[in-house]
This record gives C-alpha cells, sequence and structure tokens, in this order.
C-alpha cells in the first residue's frame, strides 16, 4: 500500500510563509488604512474638467448616506504626525532585532515566532481604539506592534 503524502519540509514552509505574510500586512495595514482616517484638506485640482460621453448614464456618483456606517476622515493629522504613526511602529521594530536573536537562542525560534505574532495581532485588534483614545496612546501602541515582530 503506498500512502500519498506531502513532506513535513513542504508543509513548514507553507506554513512559513503565510505566517511572514500575515507578518507583513500587520506591518503595513495601517500604512492602507490611514488614506481613510485623516480627513484630508488637499481640495481638488480646480483645472479638472468633466465632459459627458454618449454613455452618460454610466458615470453616475452616489455620494454615501449617513446609513452606511463609514466614519472615515475623522482625524486631522498632518503630514508630521502621520509620519510619526507610521515611523512608530519601527522604532519598537527595531529594539528588538538583537534582543530577539539572543531570546530565540535561549527559547527556541518557533516560539518567539509565534509570540511575536500573537503580540502583534493583539495590539492590532487594540489599533482602532487607541486612535480614538488620542495620538500619544496611538503611537504608544504602534511602539508596542513594533516590540513584538522580533
Amino acid at each position: 500500500e503506498t500512502r500519498c503524502y506531502f513532506p513535513k519540509r513542504y508543509i513548514m514552509t507553507l506554513l512559513g510563509c503565510l505566517g511572514m505574510f500575515n507578518i507583513y500586512a500587520m506591518r503595513v495595514n495601517l500604512s492602507v488604512a490611514m488614506v481613510a482616517m485623516v480627513n484630508s484638506t488637499t481640495p481638488l485640482s480646480s483645472n479638472q474638467t468633466y465632459q459627458e460621453t454618449e454613455c452618460s448614464n454610466l458615470v453616475r456618483y452616489k455620494p454615501p448616506t449617513e446609513n452606511e456606517g463609514f466614519k472615515g476622515e475623522q482625524y486631522n493629522w498632518d503630514s508630521k504626525v502621520q509620519g510619526l504613526i507610521l515611523g512608530s511602529f519601527f522604532y519598537g521594530y527595531i529594539a528588538t532585532q538583537l534582543p530577539g536573536g539572543i531570546l530565540a537562542e535561549r527559547i527556541g525560534a518557533k516560539w518567539l515566532y509565534g509570540g511575536g505574532t500573537l503580540v502583534t495581532a493583539v495590539f492590532s485588534l487594540l489599533t482602532p481604539l487607541a486612535a480614538s483614545w488620542g495620538t500619544a496612546t496611538f503611537i504608544t501602541v504602534r511602539v508596542l506592534e513594533g516590540l513584538g515582530e522580533v
């Protein structure tokens, strides 16, 4: 009887790739979300023109209604504050690189990798709450997220 199975190294490689994708997604998710969070004050260019075509009924803009639940653009952060918020993750990230290597030798890479991913995920879940509490709290949570990515 022959059994068809995947070697463990392939399974571990796949899990490692999925884990790295997850960590990278948690690292950059705020860069994408901040576009919708910040009240942009940049006016549209006044030299743009709109021309109706023969299919003008295809180009209809429906503004969002009150019932849709989107509460975006509620933070008035200038570009300096936005840069500080986005960069604060990497302050925590850089601080744990050498200690993370030492810790990986002591407790093992898989436990450090799993624990770090868990810490980063928990603080990612706290991100919206921290943003509503204030900029300083938000920056602190981002630094703690970075500390988790050992």
